[in-house]
Parts: C-alpha cells; sequence; structure tokens
C-alpha cells in the first residue's frame, strides 16, 4: 500500500442531523453507507475518469485541497500523475489488482454495480458538492464524450458540473449565467434537452427568445462581442457553455 492520504473522509450524521459549523470542516470529504454512498463536500470535487488524456495540466492549476476522486479506472489516471485518490466509486471493473495494491490505505472504495449506467453516471448521482470539475472524460473516444454529456442530461440538482478535455472545457448550467469574458472568445451552447432562453447580453448572436432542442436549434459558434456576459434563462432541462481550454480559469470564476 502507498502512504495514506492527508485528510479523512467520515461520516455524515444521519438525515435529519445536518452538521454545522465546525462539526463539517472545509477540508474533508463526508460518506454516509446509510445514504446509498453518498459523498458530500462543502468544497469543489475534482473527479477524474479513465480517457487517456493527460490530467497534470488541468490538474496544476486547480487547488491542492480540493478532493480528487476517480470514477473506477480514472484511479490509474491519478496516480499516472503523481497524485492519490481519496475515494473510487463506480463498478470498478477496470480497477486492476495491480492499481487497487497502489492506492493509499485509507482510500474509500464504493463498488456500484450495474451497467444501466456509465461510472461517471454513478459518481454524479452520489456525490454532493458545489461544483464537480470532471477530468478525463472527453475526447480520445468520440462515444465516451456523447455519454459524458448523456451523464450531464441525466442530472437531477441544478449544481454545476465542468467537464475539462484536451481542447475545451464545458460547463453545465441549470439557470442563469454570467462571466467575464475576453471579447472574440469562442462561445457555443448545447441544450441538455429542452432550454428556453430569456435574453442575453455580451453575444455576438442574441439568446432572446430562443427556444433550443438538440436536432432543432442549437446555439454553437456563436462570439464574445462584450467582456461580460450575460445569459437569463427561461424553463428547460440546462445547458453547457463551451469555450477554448484556455477559459477555463473565467469560467470557474463564474461558477465558484
Amino acid at each position: 500500500m502507498s502512504e495514506t492520504n492527508d485528510q479523512q473522509i467520515h461520516k455524515v450524521p444521519p438525515q435529519g442531523s445536518e452538521p454545522q459549523g465546525d462539526q463539517l470542516p472545509s477540508d474533508q470529504l463526508q460518506s454516509d453507507q446509510l445514504q446509498s454512498d453518498q459523498l458530500y463536500s462543502d468544497q469543489p470535487v475534482i473527479l477524474v475518469g479513465a480517457s487517456p488524456v493527460t490530467i497534470d495540466a488541468a490538474l496544476a492549476g486547480l487547488p491542492d485541497d480540493w478532493p480528487l476522486m476517480a470514477a473506477d479506472g480514472g484511479a490509474a489516471t491519478i496516480l499516472n500523475a503523481g497524485r492519490m485518490p481519496r475515494v473510487v466509486i463506480g463498478d470498478l471493473d477496470s480497477l486492476s489488482p495491480d492499481i487497487r495494491a497502489a492506492l493509499a490505505s485509507d482510500t474509500q472504495i464504493i463498488e456500484l454495480l450495474g451497467q444501466d449506467d456509465t461510472d461517471l453516471e454513478k459518481a454524479l448521482q452520489r456525490i454532493a458538492a458545489p461544483l464537480i470539475i470532471g477530468l478525463a472524460f472527453l475526447e480520445a473516444r468520440f462515444d465516451h464524450s456523447l455519454a459524458a454529456l448523456h451523464a450531464l442530461m441525466r442530472l437531477g440538482h441544478d449544481r454545476p458540473v465542468m467537464l475539462v478535455g484536451a481542447q475545451d472545457v464545458l460547463v453545465r448550467v441549470k439557470g442563469d449565467f454570467s462571466a467575464t469574458l475576453p471579447v472574440g472568445s469562442r462561445f457555443s451552447i448545447w441544450p441538455l434537452g429542452r432550454q428556453k432562453f430569456s435574453q442575453s447580453r455580451g453575444l455576438k448572436w442574441p439568446l432572446d427568445g430562443l427556444d433550443m432542442a438538440a436536432g432543432k436549434v442549437i446555439g454553437t459558434s456563436n462570439q464574445v462581442s462584450d467582456s461580460t456576459v450575460e445569459i437569463t434563462a427561461s424553463t428547460g432541462d440546462g445547458y453547457a457553455v463551451i469555450m477554448s481550454l484556455r477559459h477555463m480559469p473565467a469560467l470557474l470564476n463564474a461558477v465558484t
């Protein structure tokens, strides 16, 4: 076994006895096996998949104290980057004996059987955090990227999820969106189901009154025309904001 993680994982009190104040340290990830393996963090969580892409640069741009988790085979991706996951979650069909043996003694392993949902879906459904940042889920294989979009469409909460690829970064948004961005930047909207928009500001082609759905109306290849971009969403299932990877810091500022 490798050395242990610096921070321990503790159980959340049963429902109805929510932790208060110093009972929930901001640097701890909480787990309650009695609540369907729910994982709680009041910090953003970094979730890593198994796509064969390099995550070193993305990890270097994120705080070291944000909890680092692996979706099944993502454990190998994290170890190859010289880091240690605090949690490994999934059906574990990609977690080899060698990788399991290399995990820290206090790395929590959560096995969730079933082939009706992907490991990304399993993880997203069980992590409660103000933001989830997914690495190594986009690109490499197009079908895996489609599966990642499908996972975003199935989410039952309104919290943002960011997926980071080698070229682009996307943020799943429910509701309004506001960000400070460089004028001239590529700015795309992809509806995650059906999404109506009331109005927008700061885009070359406004979203005012648009009713988007894949196969009907989409919003790719728009452009930032003002440094302040504001989107007022109406009813809908949510949408993805997609930009070049170099704008990841600006998008992080918008959702944290």
